[in-house]
This record gives C-alpha cells, structure tokens and sequence, in this order.
C-alpha cells in the first residue's frame, strides 16, 4: 500500500477494533500522545499532522492493511494472514486437558489443541498449575503457536473434523523436560 494514499478516521477505529486495541494501546504502539489519537479519530486534526505516518505504521506493523477507495469502492481495512487469526481466545482448560483455539486460517475455521504435557514443557512447569496458568502461556507464546499452527495446516496436519494436534515437534526452540 502506498504510504501516501490519505487514510480516514474510521480506517483507524477499524484498525484498532481488528487488532482489539484500545486508543491508548494504538497511542503507545505509534509513539505518539494519546490526544491524537482521539483527535484524529473524531475528525478534529486532518491527514497532515505528523501522528498519522506514525499510527499507520503501528497499525501496518500489526499486519493491518490499509486500503484505499478505488472507483465506487471506499477505503477499507484488512488484516494481512500471516498467521491464523484467533476467533475465540481460550480461557480454560476443556476437555481432554487441552486448550482449544479456534483459529481462522486462509477463509476455513480450524481447532487447534495444545495438550496440558506441551504446556507443561512450553511453561517449564513441573506439576499442573491453575488454568490461568496455561492460558496466561497461550498469551505469552501466541505468536510461535499461531505460527506452528499455520504450518501444521499448511502441510496437512489436520484431521477430518479440522482439529490440529500441536506436539512437542512443532516447538523446536524449547526443550522438553527431562
């Protein structure tokens, strides 16, 4: 996308509520004072101050894509896929001692399941902890989760219900217990 295309107030808000940002966390991610964050969203700056390279950075950097209006269509935003995107955030552990992640991966819904044993080893824990525990470790390592994810599917590692298994295997970085 071209740095230069203008990009509007609700692009933003658009990007922020794709990315479940807060305008303070927008704020922080561009460097730049929350009041142009807000001012800019509610119309009161234009496209010209300074801030707006700086948030369209922090959005781009997040892999939000901003679109410009083409013909009779208006500007748009899009996240790019570069890893699943997470329907629901897990909050315990289901059954079978797993967390379970609905992701979004290429325009199909997948399930993937991290067993307790993997978390144990991703945590370092020896002995079971609270769930907060494990998905406080979802949250920590989201990004090489999604990524194995993305890979496991990629090579058709998906069952016949579009459940994905996460082993040992696809962490290489960490070393299993002993």
């Amino acid at each position: 996308m071209a740095d230069t295309a203008p990009i509007t107030p609700a692009q933003i808000r658009a990007g922020r509520a794709l990315l479940d940002w807060s305008q303070e966390q927008l704020a922080e991610a561009a460097g730049v004072g929350l009041s142009s964050v807000r001012d800019f969203e509610k119309e009161r700056r234009g496209s010209e101050v300074g801030a707006v390279r700086a948030i369209r950075q922090a959005l781009e950097n997040h892999n939000v894509l901003l679109l410009p209006g083409e013909g009779d269509n208006g500007p748009g935003v899009r996240l790019l896929a570069r890893t699943p995107n997470v329907l629901r955030r897990p909050t315990k552990l289901g059954r079978w001692d797993a967390l379970t992640i609905p992701v979004e991966w290429r325009g199909r819904e997948f399930e993937i399941f991290l067993s307790q044993d993997l978390l144990d080893d991703l945590g370092r824990f020896r002995e079971t902890r609270p769930a907060a525990e494990y998905v406080a470790l979802f949250d920590a390592h989201r990004a090489a989760i999604l990524k194995s994810a993305a890979a496991a599917i990629d090579a058709g590692r998906v069952a016949p219900d579009r459940r994905v298994h996460l082993t040992h295997d696809d962490f290489p970085e960490f070393q299993r217990r002993g």
